[in-house]
């Protein structure tokens, strides 16, 4: 594997305008004390930006990272089973379970008023229907808001789940 970076035509192009720059300052004649000390104060800055620039790029010209061939094997390997699998696991929170469906609604739209941009889905497993909000990476993320949850939702519980990578995308 390698990977270039080039800033060439970037650097080149701020040299020229640095260059534009210092001879516009550097050729006037016949200033004031306050006009020359306002030019050297410029031309302090524009150095001082010029090396700041060039301590920059010089980093980044070239960055060449060889492996070895397991190494990219196992890599490629990683990729295309990341690609494969539709669905990771995360934690949610289950604010309910009931097997009333206008109950049901009803706690979907009191969430929804009381967080707008929470995501929330239900699903209905025979004979109950469970509304499942938000999307953590872990139990430990979910706990301040699964607190604040309980103010409203009593039964809210943490629950570990099969998510659609799409549906962490699209949020």
């Amino acid at each position: 594997m390698r990977f270039h970076t080039h800033n060439d035509s970037k650097t080149r192009c701020y040299q020229d305008f640095l260059v534009i720059l210092q001879f516009k300052y550097i050729n006037i004649n016949n200033l004031s004390v306050k006009n020359d000390m306002q030019v050297a104060f410029r031309l302090f800055i524009i150095l001082l930006v010029s090396f700041v620039f060039q301590v920059t790029t010089i980093g980044q010209s070239n960055i060449q990272v060889n492996t070895s061939p397991s190494v990219d094997r196992m890599m490629d390997q990683f990729i295309s089973n990341g690609k494969a699998n539709e669905n990771i696991k995360a934690w949610r929170i289950q604010i309910i379970t009931t097997d009333d469906r206008r109950e049901m609604e009803k706690a979907m739209a009191t969430f929804g008023s009381l967080y707008p941009g929470v995501s929330k889905e239900w699903k209905h497993i025979t004979p109950y229907y469970q509304v499942r909000v938000g999307y953590f990476e872990t139990k430990n993320k979910l706990m301040p808001f699964l607190l604040e949850l309980k103010k409203h939702f009593p039964a809210a519980t943490p629950v570990y789940d099969q998510v659609n990578k799409k549906t962490l995308v699209n949020q």
